[in-house]
């Protein structure tokens, strides 16, 4: 993504390029040095987006790398951040409209806070879901609840 974004500024495009990252993924070294490029070479055409669920495949992911604080980090390397609920829509659309509508050299960061299955009461918050596949049954339960929750939004 972040080779995308270097491309399209040098071709003087005005398109701009979204990364979606789990917050477990952000464990790996490349997800960092991806990071950090897109500030050496001033990515303001360049948005990364955390899914901060605090699960991933083998578990919490404070237990894992504990005290990581995306915000702080990301600010420190250079980054305009927005911290929302991942479930808000609306917090999420003025949110990038906020990062958007800074043009200043800097690439941008939104840290949505989410739970990993939410709407489906036997995996939110699961780790083991992760990955996994319902069956037919369970796949049918997950529609009805996903489709009450809709409704009452």
């Amino acid at each position: 993504a972040v080779g995308m974004a270097i491309g399209l500024k040098r071709d003087g495009r005005g398109s701009r390029v979204y990364a979606l990252v789990g917050d477990g993924e952000t464990q790996e070294g490349q997800v960092w040095e991806a990071i950090q490029c897109a500030n050496t070479y001033k990515l303001d055409n360049f948005t990364v987006i955390i899914d901060e669920n605090n699960l991933q495949i083998d578990g919490h992911c404070d237990e894992i790398s504990p005290n990581l604080d995306f915000v702080a980090k990301l600010m420190a390397f250079g980054y305009d951040v927005e911290r929302v609920d991942g479930h808000d829509m609306q917090a999420v659309s003025d949110a990038f409209d906020r990062l958007r509508s800074l043009r200043n050299g800097r690439p941008k960061a939104l840290i949505a806070n989410t739970v990993k299955g939410k709407g489906v009461s036997y995996m939110e918050d699961i780790a083991g879901w992760h990955g996994a596949a319902p069956d037919d049954e369970q796949y049918a339960q997950a529609v009805i609840e996903i489709e009450k929750g809709l409704r009452t939004e």
